[in-house]
């Protein structure tokens, strides 16, 4: 699968730039460029992820929030908490556990800790995302066994990790914030791969769902969307680190 967006944006070109990275990282193993740009990262992804789903929390709250790890006035409780929860389950996921059933529910149960009754529990009751209605409960854990032979299926990795995400957030298997740690599994996915985690835009939440409405209607291409946006995703985060490489190397070089 290629990029029909960005066309020049391929598989080669994000292997060669990851590649760099890696040989950057083996020749500075004491670099400090690498924590700086995983806790800034983590910061802009826990805003962005919460706002896609009507947090309100502004990004340098959210920062502060997840640095003091305390609530802020003006913010409900539970905005505070889904800051907190999030920044709970990406603590998890950076330790690369392998992507399984109990994995799932680990992020889910961080993402919603304040939630017990609901937090890592597929939901018992349906639901519906606007007139679209989710699948049944009942049938919530075979579509999650199917959902991991498309995990580990061989093929294109950025295609396959598109598949598992369009199809978890149809499963919905949670009753609330199954966004959050969808988000979540793809950055895991991505990871254990040995690439960057991507930070999907609140701004551009509107491309994001198209994909899902374009999966209703035709599954392939709901499936392009999604990749072409993960792609592109993962290439601005390479650019993204790669200039702060450059910038140490001036800095050390001045």
């Amino acid at each position: 699968m290629r990029n029909t967006w960005y066309r020049e944006i391929t598989q080669q070109k994000i292997d060669k730039k990851m590649q760099c990275i890696v040989d950057y990282a083996l020749k500075y193993p004491y670099s400090s460029v690498l924590n700086q740009y995983y806790s800034e990262f983590k910061n802009r992804y826990i805003y962005h992820t919460n706002t896609i789903e009507g947090n309100r929390i502004t990004e340098y709250d959210t920062t502060y929030i997840i640095q003091s790890n305390m609530f802020l006035e003006g913010y409900s409780a539970r905005e505070n908490m889904e800051v907190l929860g999030s920044s709970k389950a990406w603590d998890y996921i950076i330790k690369k556990p392998e992507l399984s059933f109990q994995t799932i529910n680990e992020i889910h149960k961080r993402v919603l800790f304040f939630d017990v009754e609901h937090a890592g529990i597929y939901r018992k009751i349906a639901v519906h995302l606007g007139e679209k209605q989710m699948i049944a409960a009942e049938e919530i854990p075979e579509k999650m066994k199917t959902l991991f032979s498309v995990v580990y299926q061989q093929g294109d990795f950025f295609e396959n990790i598109a598949k598992t995400h369009i199809e978890f957030e149809n499963i919905h298997p949670f009753v609330d914030g199954n966004g959050r740690t969808g988000r979540m599994i793809i950055n895991l996915q991505l990871i254990n791969g040995g690439y960057l985690p991507i930070n999907i835009k609140q701004n551009e939440a509107g491309k994001y769902y198209r994909c899902f409405r374009q999966y209703d209607i035709a599954k392939q291409k709901g499936i392009q969307e999604m990749y072409n946006l993960i792609t592109k995703y993962e290439w601005e985060e390479l650019n993204r680190l790669l200039d702060y490489i450059q910038k140490s190397d001036k800095i050390f070089d001045d």
